[in-house]
């Protein structure tokens, strides 16, 4: 279906030149992120979403959770501003869910999984989210899926804006962006933010209640030219320093965190004629400072440097070839807990190839990765494709992943345990999926095996007094299908999915926690000459909140509307209403969710 990602042009149109030219067919988007070199949406076979720039603006989102949830194959848990997020991705845990910035990974090496709820959606210009494992081209963390935020320049672009806005519960935003050429061969970006709320009470009572607020403040930069005809070079800055409240559970005042990140990548590409090869270079860095009556906390910072050289030859129109190489090394730091090992090394290669011939295609990735601290994974993907009756298509694929243990896993003072291994996975997908003239589906159904689950259990599986630390011990099969569909109705184009997920530890038979069966996301939107109106509706199915299924989280549906009005080519005013019929429910038990809020936020273009 020849539709665009901002709208269906089937109305009148007077937007500003910005919008116009945001209308892509889907047949010419291209993403970076399922195999690790540019290719067209429909020639990948992985289920892929993306999300751009316009699509963020219109729907008025105010973090990345409110992004993802909209997605097909997520669930989300959020108590709200700067609280913490989980992402739930067919049944996976958060830290199943690799995170990058611009190909970079970030995320804390004591924790495992990247913070959510402070990753803000300053200078963003696309996300591209991959569900499936996809362990054979990145490694570790890739168990459920890859999600790719995307902030780097666009070739041609150039912009220059202020926004401000305000809302519920004492919210209120300022930032501005400009982007464009600097002289003949270079470019520049600058993105900055700058959000504060004062929020309402984390937690129910008898839980302390007060607002938990949140402030932040948050930096996007990148300079890059163009040296000769085949190089490319850029370095890109991402930052970001913010507070948040939240109540302990111990009785503590005045409870919050004080947290940071940056990313800084140094990157290189060189193209000619069929070949592609870029190099990188990037350090990052994660901490977080818990304080609470007046006195300053624990604090944990994490680093990583980052190495990766990826390559991509097209042999022939039918025939690819890819691969690279990687290192990057994890490290402890300014930690006010001394661990026993503060600093580990992984390498890794990977190869990957995909073949067309008619109506068919073959993908294939290998990787394998040497960590001074677990030893060695090979993980690999087989994928296939075969196109019938012009347009229907059946897909399938298997592959394999794994999860790395944390620093806390093996090295947390008293209680860490350096004979774990990592968690191992086995993912299949068969799919079918039909494009037409104003409506494109695909059912998919999944299976993802994981074993060697980390959980803590006796040291002395005989002796259930003996200490308690992280052990291989759990095995889960999450398993379900997915249907996701969009097609127009008239002037309202419809992007809807459903997800049934059964999501079991093995060896109770329970579902795992604050996994719902049944999930369900409807967003519409509807262009009438300067106005643009989206709303959407998203339904969680009931789930548990307690590995023994005893406590109930009732089912919900949240009922989202936003609409833009285009005033004049320079000046945007947007207003939101979330959770429009306030509706009461509980996502984690004990805490609070906010009520229906309003936002408007007014954009000037220069």
């Amino acid at each position: 279906m020849k539709k665009t990602l901002l709208a269906v042009a089937l109305a009148p149109l007077c937007l500003p030149s910005f919008v116009v030219a945001a209308e892509t067919s889907t047949d010419e988007v291209v993403v970076v992120t399922a195999n690790r070199f540019e290719q067209p949406i429909k020639e990948v076979i992985a289920p892929v979403s993306v999300v751009t720039k316009e699509e963020i603006d219109a729907t008025q989102a105010k973090s990345l959770a409110e992004v993802l949830r909209r997605l097909p194959g997520i669930q989300i848990v959020s108590g709200g501003y700067g609280q913490n997020t989980e992402v739930y991705v067919r049944g996976t845990s958060s830290k199943h869910l690799l995170v990058m910035i611009n190909g970079v990974r970030i995320g804390s090496a004591t924790l495992g999984s990247a913070d959510f709820s402070q990753i803000p959606l300053t200078g963003i210009e696309r996300i591209e989210f991959i569900r499936g494992s996809r362990a054979a081209l990145y490694g570790s963390d890739a168990v459920g899926g890859v999600l790719n935020i995307i902030t780097a320049y666009q070739p041609g672009e150039s912009i220059a804006q202020v926004t401000a806005g305000v809302g519920s519960d004492g919210y209120y935003q300022l930032g501005g962006s400009a982007a464009g050429q600097l002289g003949q061969k270079g470019w520049g970006k600058i993105a900055v933010k700058a959000e504060q709320a004062d929020g309402f009470s984390a937690r129910k009572p008898p839980f302390e209640q007060d607002d938990d607020g949140f402030e932040s403040r948050n930096v996007v930069a990148e300079v890059g030219t163009a040296v000769g005809d085949n190089w490319t070079l850029s370095l890109q800055g991402y930052y970001h320093d913010g507070e948040a409240d939240y109540d302990d559970g111990y009785g503590a005042v005045g409870a919050y965190t004080d947290s940071s990140l940056y990313n800084i990548a140094a990157k290189a590409g060189y193209t000619k004629d069929n070949f592609v090869s870029e190099v990188t270079l990037a350090h990052n860095q994660d901490k977080a400072q818990n304080n609470s009556q007046g006195v300053t906390g624990s604090e944990i910072k994490t680093e990583r440097f980052l190495a990766n050289w990826q390559n991509h030859y097209q042999v022939n129109p039918a025939f690819g070839l890819g691969g690279g190489l990687e290192f990057y090394r994890d490290s402890v730091s300014n930690s006010t807990t001394v661990y026993e090992e503060d600093q580990r090394d992984n390498a890794a290669a990977y190869l990957n190839t995909i073949y067309r011939a008619g109506n068919a295609q073959l993908e294939g990735s290998v990787r394998t990765d040497d960590n001074d601290s677990y030893g060695t994974n090979t993980t690999w993907l087989v994928a296939g494709a075969y196109t019938f009756l012009e347009d229907y298509q059946v897909s399938a694929s298997v592959g394999t992943g794994f999860k790395a243990p944390t620093f806390n896993d093996f090295y947390w003072p008293g209680s860490g345990n350096p004979n774990l291994k990592p968690e191992e996975s086995t993912n299949y997908e068969l799919a079918l999926s039909g494009t037409h003239a104003w409506l494109d589906w695909r059912v998919t159904g999944f299976r993802n095996d994981i074993d060697q689950l980390i959980a803590w259990a006796p040291s002395d599986s005989s002796d259930p007094a003996s200490d308690w630390l992280p052990m291989n011990v759990e095995e889960a099969r999450l398993q379900g299908v997915e249907l996701t569909t969009s097609f127009n109705t008239g002037p309202v184009y419809h992007d809807v999915s459903y997800d049934y997920l059964d999501a079991k530890d093995l060896k109770t038979g329970k579902q795992l926690i604050r996994r719902s069966q049944h999930s369900a996301k409807w967003n519409m939107m509807y262009l009438l000459d300067q106005w643009q109106f989206d709303a959407s509706a998203i339904y969680k199915g009931t789930s548990y909140d307690d590995a023994m299924n005893t406590k109930v989280l009732d089912a919900h549906t949240l009922f989202d509307l936003a609409a833009s009005y285009y005033w004049t080519d320079n000046l945007t005013v947007r207003g939101r209403v979330a959770n429009v019929f306030d509706e009461e429910y509980v996502v984690r038990d004990s805490y609070n969710v906010q009520g229906r809020s309003y936002f408007a936020t007014v954009t000037y273009q220069f």
